[in-house]
Formats: structure tokens, sequence, C-alpha cells
């Protein structure tokens, strides 16, 4: 069954761009003559805003549908306003050159990241008046969360296609409604749920899709109190995790982060400790000019006793650390099945020089290897588990 969706992932004010803003647009399944008029109007709809649209979700994109693209990236030209797509598929990419002819194309990236770094370097030539340091020091970790949430709708809108398809449902809102639920009775983020979905073999017709003796029982985590079962959250054991090596190392300011296992991003997912803007700075990390993301290339612990002269900051990062008085920091990674990191916990002191006592780091091994047992085990037998559940309702009638 073909659908046509078109998902706005983001808007937001962006000092320095013509019309001031950016919208984020992202398409699924199928744009023919039958859904033109809805992508046109989505594309109206954004006003005068500057738009990136994420075509990586689509399956086929029609001669009418690429008029409809290239007729909005003339009219924004004429307005001083880029239209850049992202992600485009071969077949999308033929057919838009083919009506583009001699005339301006929308502008194609690879990926919703390479457009979003046009999109900011068009902001940080910004005109006079504007401060580019501080423009281009915001808009970057506003540009990784973007980032994070344009791909994420398109996992939803690529798990969403599949269950439509390999269920015969009634449309994507069907597939969207089971996601969510299913998401949510497992303790887990829809993303992650669509994301196992995409990325996981089908089950065979008729047959469970994970036939065994059942899930197994969790590891042992010694800085987690309480019982040891099946329902513990992964935001609590994260939460326990972050205390616990706030408590090995007596401070009140730590973070954990999870390595994103499509882009290798590292996620702030829990922190104490901190201002607003130290977390909205660094809630996503995607290169190695910090600490943590020197410690998760190296897949080994970084230890810095003064952000101030450290070689592993860019100045932007090391401005943002020292803007809110830390001074020195460590981070420990959390390894996975693979040998590589999987996540970071980290903590960090207001005085340079801050010394780890022997048995300190040991304990921070320790928690950091218990952490990663437990989310291979997680990531194994929830998923199994909430996999399970969305196919056996998926084969029945909704109510």
């Amino acid at each position: 069954m073909q659908h046509f969706t078109c998902d706005t992932v983001a808007d937001l004010a962006v000092p320095g761009l013509a019309g001031g803003r950016l919208t984020v647009l992202a398409l699924s399944g199928v744009v023919d003559a039958a859904s033109r008029d809805g992508l046109a109007a989505a594309l109206a709809a954004a006003g005068p805003a500057q738009l990136v649209v994420d075509l990586s979700g689509l399956r086929l994109l029609s001669s009418a549908g690429a008029e409809v693209l290239c007729g909005a990236a003339r009219t924004g030209a004429a307005h001083g306003r880029a239209l850049r797509l992202a992600g485009c598929p071969a077949q999308a990419a033929a057919v838009l050159a083919r009506a583009a002819e001699d005339r301006a194309a929308p502008e194609q990236y690879a990926s919703v990241a390479a457009a979003l770094a046009a999109v900011i370097a068009a902001a940080v030539a910004a005109p006079v008046g504007t401060d580019p340091d501080l423009t281009d020091r915001y808009l970057r970790a506003d540009a990784l969360r973007l980032r994070h949430a344009v791909h994420g709708r398109a996992l939803d809108a690529r798990a969403e296609g599949v269950l439509t398809e390999r269920y015969g449902l009634r449309g994507p809102t069907r597939a969207r409604g089971l996601l969510r639920s299913v998401a949510r009775e497992h303790g887990l983020a829809t993303v992650e749920l669509a994301a196992a979905v995409a990325h996981t073999p089908p089950p065979r017709p008729g047959e469970k899709w994970f036939p065994g003796d059942g899930p197994a029982a969790p590891p042992a985590v010694r800085f987690v109190s309480g019982p040891r079962d099946r329902t513990l959250s992964l935001s609590a054991f994260l939460d326990a995790l972050r205390d616990a090596v706030c408590g090995i190392t007596h401070t009140d300011m730590a973070n954990v982060q999870l390595i994103d296992a499509d882009d290798h991003t590292l996620r702030m997912e829990s922190h104490c400790g901190y201002p607003a803007e130290f977390v909205r700075f660094f809630a996503v990390v995607d290169d190695t000019t910090t600490a943590c993301g020197q410690a998760a290339r190296k897949s080994a612990r970084v230890v810095v006793d003064d952000v101030a002269t450290a070689s592993v900051f860019d100045e932007p990062s090391r401005a943002a650390v020292l803007a809110v008085h830390i001074r020195s920091v460590q981070c420990t990674p959390i390894p996975g099945v693979a040998g590589g990191p999987q996540g970071m916990v980290s903590t960090h002191h207001t005085r340079p020089g801050h010394t780890y006592t022997p048995g300190e780091l040991d304990a921070l091994d320790g928690v950091a290897r218990e952490a990663g047992e437990w989310l291979d085990w997680y990531r194994g037998s929830r998923l199994e588990d909430a996999l399970e559940d969305l196919h056996r309702r998926a084969q029945s009638p909704p109510a």
C-alpha cells in the first residue's frame, strides 16, 4: 500500500538567515500526482523560512513531485532563500535532474548533517551587527539536535512503511499508533523500536519472531538499589549510573552519554549539576574536539587536568566548559560487545588539577563494565520482547 507523509521535524529561529527561520521537513513514502498537492501545501506552509527537506524516507518521486520541489526552489531563490534537499535517493535525483532542465535545481546534500552545515555556514556569514562567534557556537548545538530529530523521524517513517506493507495495515496512522503504544509499554523510545523494526530481519509467516526459552535474566548491577528485576527503565538505570560515578569521584557534576549506532554521535541521556546552557551545548557531540569525543575515538579514558590549556578542546567547546566554572574533567567509556564503547560517563570539578586515586579509577571501570553488560542485555531482551509484541498486535484486527 502506497502512502505519503510530510512531517515538520523542527522550526527554529536562526539569526542571520534570510527570513530568520529554518524549517526541517521529512518526506516518506511515494510522491506522485495524487500527493503533489499535499507536498506543495506543506512547502508553502513554511512561509518565508529556509527549508531543509529530508528525502531519505522516499520510495518514489514522480515527475509531478519533482516539479513541485523545483518550483519551490525557484520561488525561494527569488527571495534569497535556498531549498536544500538531503539524503536524495538515486531515483529521485534522476527525476529532479530532468525536471530542472536548464533552470536552477534545488541544492542537494548527501545527508541532513551536510545540509545543516550549509545552513550554519550561511547564518555565520551574518550581516553587521550580529556576533558570528556566538551564532556559530549555539547554532552548532541546535543543528545537531535538529539532525537527530530528522534522523529519528526518518527511522519512524521507514518503520511505519515496513509495518504498513508487511501486515497490510490501513495506512501509516495505524502503524504509527502501534509503534508508539508498544514502545511506551516496554519502556522504549519510539525511535529505538522503529530502528529495530527497520534493521531486524522479518519474522517467518505464521511464526513467532524470536522463538526460544524467553529472555535472559538481567545481569547483576551493584550500583542499582532495590529489586533487580526486568522492570527497571533505561532512564532510571542511567540516573543510577550517574549517581554512582558522582559518589565515586566526589562531585555533584556528572553526565552519561550513549553513542548513536547510526551516526556515532554521543547523546547526553542523564546529567546533574550543570546549568541549562551547558546541557544545551553538549546535548549531542559529533566530533573529537571535546574530552568525551576523544575518549570515544580512543576507546580509553581521558583525564583533563585543566580545561583552560588542554588541547582536546576546540575554542567554542572550551569556552562553553569554562563559562560554567569547570576546570577538571574525566571521561570513562562504557564498553560494548563489539569492543568499542557504547557510551561515556563523565565527571567534572571546578578546580584544576583534580586527582583520582587508583581505587576511584578502578571503581569507575567497574561500574562502566557493569553498565555495559546491562545495556547489552537491555537492548537484546527488551527490544526482542517489544518486537514480538508488535508482531502479535499487528496481526490482530484493530479494536
